[in-house]
């Protein structure tokens, strides 16, 4: 069984989706710290004029000291009305449905959801926070493969940087290269 594992993030990009097609199963690992400002709550697209812009989901001031899933939206509508109009300007998509959920994981879960039924992409998903598994770093990866009866596990090609092979001693691990142009959100395509 081949397995992949990635944060849930904002709108991602292609090459996420990509990646999840060419697994057997998908572990949203959902129960790491959460870092401000990087994937998980923003994502970079190209506006209809061309430029280089931001959608971002204002997150609580606390966020970065607790894990994806239990990180809790901004109270203030203000932020999410302005990136509502920003998505339906630019992509002629009404996002209310995305956006109605109180939690970062929430709000991710829905735009990745949403984006596998654009592309008919039905891979079995599991959250990692379910698996109860212990370890950090190469090891909670391991473990989350095997717990999963995991053979193969596909990584990101920064995982060529972190990932300790000895633990993965009983499953093969490939090096996904995604083939895409551009890293902007899935937006600017479906």
């Amino acid at each position: 069984m081949i397995v992949t594992i990635h944060q849930p993030e904002h709108f991602p990009y292609m090459g996420f989706f990509q990646k999840i097609s060419a697994s057997d199963i998908f572990i949203v690992l959902d129960d790491v710290k959460f870092k401000k400002n990087k994937f998980k709550n923003r994502n970079r697209i190209k506006t209809l004029a061309g430029d280089d812009d931001w959608i971002t989901v204002h997150v609580e001031k606390k966020a970065t000291s607790k894990y994806i899933k239990d990180v809790l939206v901004s109270s203030d509508p203000r932020w999410k009305k302005k990136l509502l109009k920003k998505i339906y300007q630019n992509f002629k998509l009404d996002a209310t449905d995305i956006y109605s959920h109180n939690t970062l994981i929430d709000i991710n879960m829905a735009s990745i959801k949403w984006a596998c039924d654009k592309m008919d992409i039905r891979v079995p998903l599991v959250f990692s926070s379910e698996l109860q598994v212990s370890g950090s770093k190469s090891s909670l990866l391991a473990n989350l493969v095997r717990s999963v009866g995991g053979t193969k596990y596909i990584s990101g090609q920064g995982g060529k940087n972190y990932l300790d092979p000895s633990v993965f001693s009983d499953i093969e691990v490939e090096y996904f290269r995604p083939q895409v142009e551009d890293y902007y959100s899935c937006l600017c395509y479906l």
